[in-house]
């Protein structure tokens, strides 16, 4: 067991590596903290479709990784919920594009709950019954969702963006391509992509240290499988938009814009892919944020309300910006946020404002790393990108306004696309 102090926080990182390949990371932390939330979290998402297992290119249906994700709790003697339940353990998963996570949260009997964790992660249980039964719960989710319009909106913009990267798709796939999904295309991902050596197990609050060590000693293996060599396959993604601007009649409260802007990827370090997503976080708050200068105007003016949102995407050969907002005059708001983004974005992003955004936004993220399930997520995210989370602040740090002045070369209007649903 490695220890690293981060002087800087005042935390310690316990580290294990197992002989199979597997790591733990322990985050202590002390009293008021009384619970102890757990991730183990493997890099496979629902953009990982396309791989290639011994030369020999696999395909597999959209959604294979969160139905995955529901199968893996599928045992052999019940559900694996049922006994989390029993021992007092609040436990969970979830799928993202680039990987899939099971958690727990406990007070008490975490060993116990770790246990369980691992004869289910050990355990796969697909057949064709099981699997077919699966589909139409996954159905009835999927159908769940797209009664949300804004969901169906998201969804719709995503297909006007990207003609081939599989980001075009819900990360639960689609109600046709679940039904391809078989027990045997989930039996070689299982074995492909949940190797032992690709598992990242993340503990964080109060914890037992010796307890783990003890615990993880005594799961370790001697003679693992060894790993099989995949790489995950993406289409090649054309700059260009598929559709530029659509408006649709809806039957909704409300008339809904949508502006996403598609990003050409670059090929970068991981560092520097990491730098890049931050910078540009930073710079999308400090325009369009909801403590910025053009917020309060466009509330004031009442274009937009509450609901506004920037989201980002970074994902492997994919790079997006997603705005949202609700308003009265939705095309006159269209007009005005075209403008901020293509005219006078490097005007409104100031070095003063920049200095003084710059320490907020550092506050803001060690302050976030005070909730547990936060702290662990991101944890897990920026260590399957080979980098220790509390180094984040140091590439915070590194960050000037010349690098977010020049990222704002990468919003071109061609490259973005609107969506309207009118209210009918």
């Amino acid at each position: 067991m490695i220890k690293k102090f981060y002087e800087r926080f005042n935390e310690s990182v316990y580290i294990i590596k197992l002989k199979n390949g597997m790591q733990v990371h322990i985050l202590p932390k002390e009293e008021p903290y009384f619970t102890t939330y757990v991730e183990l979290s493997v890099p496979f998402g629902a953009l990982d479709l396309n791989y290639k297992d011994k030369e020999e290119m696999v395909s597999t249906p959209y959604g294979t990784a969160h139905f995955l994700e529901h199968k893996i709790f599928a045992m052999p003697d019940g559900d694996a919920f049922g006994k989390f339940s029993a021992l007092g353990v609040d436990a969970n998963a979830m799928t993202s594009y680039n990987q899939t996570s099971y958690l727990f949260v406990a007070t008490k009997n975490v060993i116990e709950a770790l246990t369980h964790l691992f004869n289910m992660i050990d355990t796969p249980y697909f057949t064709t019954e099981n699997v077919d039964h699966e589909k139409h719960i996954i159905a009835e989710e999927l159908k769940m969702y797209l009664d949300d319009p804004n969901v169906v909106m998201q969804n719709r913009l995503t297909e006007m963006m990207y003609h081939h990267h599989p980001l075009k798709y819900d990360i639960g796939g689609t109600l046709e391509s679940i039904m391809d999904i078989t027990s045997e295309i989930l039996t070689n991902v299982y074995h492909n992509f949940y190797h032992p050596s690709n598992r990242l197990v993340t503990i964080a609050g109060k914890v037992d240290v010796k307890a783990l060590r003890a615990f993880f000693k005594a799961y370790d293996q001697k003679n693992p499988i060894k790993q099989p060599k995949i790489k995950t396959v993406y289409p090649k993604e054309p700059r260009k938009l598929v559709l530029k601007n659509d408006v649709e009649i809806k039957d909704v409260g409300i008339n809904k814009l949508m502006l996403g802007i598609k990003l050409v990827p670059s090929k970068l370090s991981k560092k520097d892919q990491i730098e890049k997503e931050i910078r540009i976080t930073m710079m999308l708050n400090m325009l369009l944020g909801s403590s910025s200068i053009t917020y309060a105007k466009l509330l004031e003016d009442k274009l937009i309300n509450q609901s506004f949102f920037i989201n980002t995407t970074f994902e492997k050969h994919a790079e997006n910006i997603l705005i949202y907002a609700e308003s009265k005059k939705i095309m006159k708001l269209k007009k005005i946020l075209m403008k901020i983004l293509i005219e006078d974005a490097s005007e409104l992003l100031t070095k003063e404002a920049f200095d003084r955004y710059k320490k907020v936004y550092l506050g803001q993220f060690i302050y976030a790393l005070n909730n547990l399930e936060t702290k662990a997520y991101l944890y897990g995210k920026y260590q399957h990108l080979g980098f220790s989370l509390y180094d984040i602040v140091e590439l915070l740090k590194e960050i000037t306004y010349e690098q977010l002045i020049e990222e704002l070369k990468g919003i071109q209007k061609k490259n973005i696309a609107t969506l309207i649903y009118k209210k009918a």
